[in-house]
């Protein structure tokens, strides 16, 4: 089984083949997608174009994984549901087979763990921007598991993910609480 036989696997648009020359009532507004929005929390940056491009825009529930090298993986929430998506990401989008739908965050890990790293690392191309070509990732196998142990990994997986999340928000605050006890001591308060 391979992970197109679990998803529908889409290209983002190339933004320059469909950006508008001019604005008008019938132009259609878009924000981008940009990983460093994302993760710095600023605003998106507007797109403009005078076809439809609703089929290039994430939906909550879908992956979007970074085509280039250091591979990323972003689950689609509320805040990127909407964004259009560019051509340096795939849209992985969940859909059944043979009657069972896997995960979101069982296919997430599956994509994130070192096993599929070391092996898409194999086929990156390219020599300044290594990327992974997209027939590559749709042949990527991904073992059969059945329900119950999907749901039995999911739980662990998230589980282990709120941990995580949990770890790096206690590191920031007990630096911010070292901090300020170190700014004390050099100011002769303590």
């Amino acid at each position: 089984m391979t992970l197109e036989d679990l998803t529908q696997i889409n290209i983002g648009i190339v933004l320059k083949r469909k950006k508008a020359v001019y604005q008008s009532k019938k132009t259609f507004s878009y924000k981008i997608f940009n990983l460093k929005s994302y993760e710095e929390k600023i605003d998106y940056e507007n797109f403009y174009s005078e076809e439809n491009l609703d089929n290039y825009t994430a939906k909550k529930g879908d992956l979007l994984f970074r085509l280039a090298f250091p591979l990323k993986i972003i689950e689609v929430d509320d805040e990127i549901a909407g964004l259009l998506i560019n051509n340096q990401y795939c849209i992985i989008r969940i859909h059944k087979f043979k009657n069972m739908t896997y995960p979101i965050d069982f296919i997430k890990w599956i994509l994130e763990s070192n096993t599929t790293k070391h092996q898409l690392e194999k086929y990156l191309i390219g020599t300044s921007v290594k990327t992974i070509p997209v027939v590559k990732l749709r042949k990527l196998p991904i073992p059969n598991i059945d329900p119950e142990q999907q749901q039995q990994l999911s739980y662990i997986i998230n589980n282990w993910n709120k941990q995580k999340y949990l770890y790096k928000q206690l590191i920031k605050e007990k630096e911010n609480y070292y901090n300020i006890i170190i700014n004390k001591i050099i100011k002769g308060e303590g």
